[in-house]
């Protein structure tokens, strides 16, 4: 998926260092640089439908595009789109798709975002600089096997034949041979749909193998792994002494067929599973893989929540930001284990900036790359050379500092990460520390997952789902809502006023059984999200969030 540029591991230098010296050059000059790229997505498209129509012929400068394009949302789009997924072509790029991702979102139905073969050179390309500077960085995690975790490339087909799925799956899949060996599990088990089972094959194939670096996006995507490994220890003992698959997974023959050259009996490893077993009760990712050097997952906005078990699970190992990222392109490119910030890849797309306290005003300032100021924040709109035109993704990132010329950003939250039922303007960071405080102060561990939703009433207040191990007494629970409560008090001032006048209610809490965080996972990847991006909010405004599953949990 990820390691498109694995050749400095085996000894291909050269190439790197070209993408390296570009890399340097366009962060020296990044208003040249945005400008030559927007303006070469504009020429290679001005014969196409949307071209046509918004004179992209007459573009010379970011003034005329921006006069000539009104800011787009996906439904802007979606009339181009759905005639490309109907197989006409010239809609929005002259180049054809060769596939559309589903984006995975929170609570909405996928999306289909068109994918040409110049946007995943731009993609990749930027993946290029991030992957040399990981390896540079931590050469030891390069000796061994990568851990992927990926979703499906194909879900499915429109009505022209063309496939639609993850990105993640495509750039897997069209690894090189030679680079595709240093991975620990094949493209296909991307293809399942069912978690556990998904899950458990990937540790059937890589627990016997020596993991050097684990790559996602999604830092619960690991916890999940660790639960998996610790609750089938036995099963993958088992299975790996005896070379097979436990049967309580139904493995699709086809699957089954590929998996084969990784299912030889391996009894020296399982001997070893033993002893940790014996020696630990349990399994667990630390123990596993011994020389786990490198994990790289998203670190930005609430991954936070995440992020702070790890340790518990895979212990002391350096963590890097995968890079602000999405279905519809790649935002930036981390350079350092520190934060969650990356340089903006301002070679790979054209990008605006709107300042996030513009956000609503009917004429909001619209900013180049090279006119924003540290420490500030702005919503990102995304122009890529897969047809997205001044496309509002609904981000919000921060400048943490820069590169040479060019800003380093930090993803903060979806604008859907926001809520003000009262006019609390609450938003999913506030959450995050709020949560985060609370449990450090109740000195509380076991929190799995956690999401404050809408709930409408009189007066409205955000009931708290939570899965923990264990109980939470009735006391606990008191004291984990006053914490709560206050904290987001202290930060909020709108929210402290709007409960001080009672116009707004205490938060509720409400425990649901282990795994119903599981199944709203499961279900959103049975909707058709990649599986690897699923993101739980821990905040949502939507009132009807979670309680089917809470209904048949409780």
């Amino acid at each position: 998926m990820l390691f498109t540029n694995l050749e400095i591991a085996i000894g291909q230098k050269f190439r790197e260092l070209a993408y390296i010296r570009r890399f340097e050059a366009s962060a020296r000059e990044p208003r040249q640089t945005q400008l030559l790229k927007l303006l070469s997505i504009v020429e290679n498209n001005q014969d196409t439908a949307f071209g046509r129509k918004h004179r992209f012929g007459a573009i010379r400068s970011v003034e005329d595009f921006q006069s000539a394009v009104p800011p787009c949302t996906y439904e802007d789009l979606f009339p181009y789109i759905e005639r490309e997924m109907n197989g006409e072509k010239g809609q929005l790029t002259q180049q054809e798709p060769v596939m559309f991702a589903t984006t995975s979102g929170t609570t909405d139905k996928p999306k289909y975002i068109p994918i040409t073969p110049a946007h995943l050179r731009d993609y990749t390309d930027a993946f290029q600089v991030h992957n040399y500077q990981l390896i540079k960085d931590h050469q030891a995690a390069a000796r061994g096997r990568f851990l992927v975790i990926s979703s499906s490339d194909e879900e499915g087909r429109t009505a022209a034949g063309i496939p639609y799925g993850a990105v993640s799956g495509v750039l897997c899949r069209n690894q090189p041979a030679i680079l595709r060996r240093h991975f620990a599990l094949p493209y296909q088990l991307g293809r399942i749909k069912d978690i556990d089972t998904k899950y458990y094959l990937m540790l059937r194939l890589a627990v016997p193998q020596n993991v050097s670096a684990i790559l996602c996006c999604n830092p619960s995507s690991l916890l999940v792994l660790a639960d998996q490994l610790r609750l089938h220890g036995e099963d993958l003992v088992a299975d790996i002494r005896d070379g097979k698959v436990s049967r309580q997974f139904a493995v699709p023959e086809p699957t089954l067929a590929v998996l084969a050259p990784y299912l030889k009996p391996d009894r020296p490893a399982a001997r070893a599973l033993e002893r940790i077993l014996e020696a630990d009760g349990a399994l667990a990712p630390a123990r596993v893989w011994a020389q786990l050097g490198l994990i790289s997952c998203w670190k930005g906005g609430p991954m936070g929540f995440y992020l702070e078990q790890l340790p518990d699970h895979f212990g002391d190992v350096p963590v890097r930001d995968l890079g602000y990222m999405a279905s519809e392109g790649r935002g930036s490119i981390p350079l350092t284990d520190e934060g969650a910030g990356g340089v903006l890849a301002v070679s790979s797309h054209f990008f605006e900036f709107v300042p996030e306290e513009d956000c609503g005003r009917p004429q909001p300032r619209f900013l180049t790359a090279d006119r924003l100021d540290l420490d500030r924040r702005y919503y990102i709109y995304f122009t890529t050379a897969s047809g997205l035109y001044r496309y509002n993704i609904n981000d919000l990132v921060e400048v943490v500092g820069f590169f040479a010329n060019t800003p380093v950003i930090q993803f903060v939250r979806k604008s859907a990460g926001f809520s003000s039922i009262t006019g609390e303007k609450l938003t999913e960071e506030q959450v995050r520390i709020a949560l985060s405080q609370t449990v450090k102060q109740l000195d509380l561990s076991g929190i799995n997952h956690f999401t404050a939703a809408v709930q409408l009433a009189r007066p409205p207040f955000y009931r708290c789902f939570v899965e923990i191990k264990g109980e939470m007494s009735d006391s606990l629970k008191r004291d984990f809502l006053h914490l709560f409560d206050l904290s987001l008090k202290s930060q909020n001032p709108e929210y402290r006023d709007k409960r001080d006048s009672h116009r707004l209610g205490r938060p509720r809490l409400l425990l649901v059984p282990a795994g119903t965080f599981a199944r709203v996972r499961q279900k959103r990847v049975l909707e058709g999200a990649p599986e690897a991006q699923v993101k739980i909010p821990l905040l949502t405004a939507s009132c009807d969030y979670m309680r089917a599953e809470v209904r048949r949990a409780v």
